[in-house]
């Protein structure tokens, strides 16, 4: 989306007249608290003095620039990791911030509030940040107390928790003493919140505050640091191989302790968590550093699986430093206009004639060049940036739809990839509709392709979305079919009109008689279903032949071309390049 687009957007949001724009400056200039405007793409797009003279940052070096330059540190980027995360979950943060003071050598403790404002329609575009000096607050006032404990399960905050791991370092120091903390997550909280229900989501949360208490001693804490994460301090621990040795038999603890189902409404549900550790003074020294290497730990330990745990080690910060830059330079990587659209062409197997493309993003990073899809996509799922990179895919794709329409070729429709992310928590009906009514392209030319894992994380909220897509007359592909869990009796409830078939039964199906009896399959039962079939990965005549006889309608593949830019399949469409 364009700057000034997004500036009319904020025009709106302010009332669409001067009397109105003054009486805002008026009470940002006037406020004691620090306040500021941030879009959803983490903007500061009006700021006060307050606010300027509180992250003691002149007015130029913060008002237009993403909110990320105030949390400079990789350990404050863990928080601001969270803050986001909570933000799209539930629409409000509040927690203590640092910000770094020039000139200062402390860095004087903030009180910092987040609201999502929520609009009459459509999606969240702005956030209201309002920032307080903690001295001003009665340290002694009952209310203040309270804030330090969350209130739905009791513990202490991620701010309390930090206090507590700093006191506890300056013990352990004195006493020579090893300290372990650890981060545990929820596996699948999210799909329990969505299809039971927040309130029996909560219930689970607190029943895991209790279970986690229990498995401690009286001397270490527990707290609830995020909207599904817990953080767990253990003092005096020993030193050497007894801290590994007593932190890795707390952690088989919390399995135990977890693993009993727990009563949700009419069911029994299964609890299991990846868990991080790491330990004082083997791996860092302050509390900041402690905490971002357990979050590294449990990074680790969430993509080995459910119900495991990691140490942190040396390695891992390597690997978390180098995810880190890369993460750092794909925020940028949007507004810097770095990423790229090309198209694979999709062909039709009877005709031999171009009718479609999928569109692939690409970004081509100002000093190491292309950077590899697989590299960069599983850092934005990870982080929530494929949230605006797929908004703005899907832009751009309706983009240049309405762009090939205007040069009189023949109508092509553009495949646009869904993650699963996206379709857990945009409103994808608003964006596509808004998409398709700003270019005016025909909603049949924009195809929505979504694999079998994402939409069987929750079968019934899948259906009633795909349905309201489908009603706009988008068409839709089932992606990668053959690697997840569909089946039969449950494709038949969505609106699919084209099934995808994953490259990988393609690649061997000359030589594999079974890889080419379950294409056989998968094609019999789309046609049974009334839709069309594309096979991807094509690459050899001698398997063209062999799908050409099994009755598959389209493909797409180096057979016929490479993923080219969109100047390159403009010149195809017009030179009418067949297969």
């Amino acid at each position: 989306m364009e700057y000034k687009n997004r500036t009319d957007h904020l025009s709106q949001f302010l009332g669409g007249n001067a009397f109105e724009e003054k009486l805002l400056k008026v009470l940002l200039e006037n406020s004691s608290e620090g306040v500021a405007l941030v879009d959803w793409r983490g903007n500061m797009r009006r700021i006060n003095r307050a606010f300027s003279r509180m992250t003691c940052r002149p007015h130029e070096d913060l008002e237009g620039k993403n909110i990320a330059r105030l949390f400079p540190e990789p350990a404050d980027r863990v928080l601001l990791d969270e803050i986001v995360e909570t933000l799209w979950q539930d629409g409000y943060w509040s927690g203590s911030v640092h910000p770094k003071c020039v000139g200062r050598q402390e860095n004087l403790e903030k009180f910092l509030k987040i609201s999502a404002i929520l609009p009459s329609q459509g999606k969240v575009r702005f956030f209201l940040c309002q920032l307080s000096d903690t001295r001003l607050l009665d340290k002694n006032d009952e209310s203040v107390r309270d804030n330090a404990k969350d209130p739905l399960t009791q513990l202490a905050t991620r701010a309390l928790f930090l206090d507590r791991l700093e006191q506890a370092i300056a013990g352990a120091k004195r006493h020579n003493h090893s300290l372990g903390v650890l981060i545990l997550d929820l596996d699948r909280f999210r799909l329990i919140n969505d299809s039971l229900g927040t309130q029996l989501g909560d219930e689970m949360l607190k029943e895991v505050a209790v279970r986690l208490t229990r498995c401690l001693r009286t001397s270490d804490s527990v707290a609830r640091i995020g909207a599904d994460e817990f953080g767990l301090l253990l003092t005096d621990i020993d030193e050497g191989t007894g801290a590994v040795r007593n932190s890795g038999f707390v952690a088989r603890k919390i399995y135990e302790a977890l693993a009993e189902p727990t009563r949700l409404g009419f069911q029994d549900v299964e609890i299991s968590v990846a868990i991080g550790i790491t330990l004082f003074p083997q791996d860092a020294t302050e509390a900041a550093s402690l905490l971002k290497n357990a979050e590294t730990a449990l990074d680790h330990a969430r993509r080995r699986g459910r119900n495991n745990y990691q140490f942190f080690s040396a390695d891992m910060a390597e690997a978390a430093r180098q995810r880190f830059a890369l993460e750092s330079s794909l925020r940028h990587a949007l507004e810097g206009d770095e990423l790229r659209l090309y198209y694979q062409p999709q062909v039709d197997l009877k005709t031999g004639h171009v009718f479609g493309a999928e569109a692939l993003i690409r970004w081509i990073h100002p000093e190491r060049g292309m950077v590899s899809p697989a590299e960069f996509i599983p850092v934005a799922e990870e982080t929530g940036l494929i949230l605006p990179i797929g908004e703005w895919v899907i832009r751009t794709a309706c983009q240049q739809i309405a762009q090939w329409q205007s040069m009189d070729l023949p109508p092509i429709r553009v495949g646009v990839n869904l993650s699963a992310l996206q379709f857990q928590r945009q409103n994808l009906v608003f964006i596509i509709k808004d998409a398709l009514m700003q270019t005016g392209v025909e909603p049949s030319l924009l195809d929505l392709e979504i694999t079998e894992s994402a939409i069987m994380e929750d079968v019934e909220k899948a259906v009633k979305m795909l349905g309201e897509i489908s009603e706009l007359g988008v068409h839709l592909s089932i992606d990668d079919f053959g690697t997840g869990y569909s089946s039969l009796s449950q494709l038949r409830h969505f609106p699919f009109k084209t099934l995808k078939i994953d490259r990988s039964f393609v690649s061997s199906i000359t030589e594999n008689s079974g890889d080419k009896a379950i294409v056989n399959a998968i094609i019999a039962m789309a046609h049974s279903l009334d839709q069309k079939v594309i096979v991807e990965g094509l690459e050899t005549e001698e398997q063209l032949a062999i799908l050409r006889a099994l009755n598959c309608n389209q493909m797409q593949g180096f057979l016929f071309s490479a993923p080219v830019p969109a100047a390159e399949l403009t010149k195809m469409l017009r030179e009418g390049k067949r297969l």
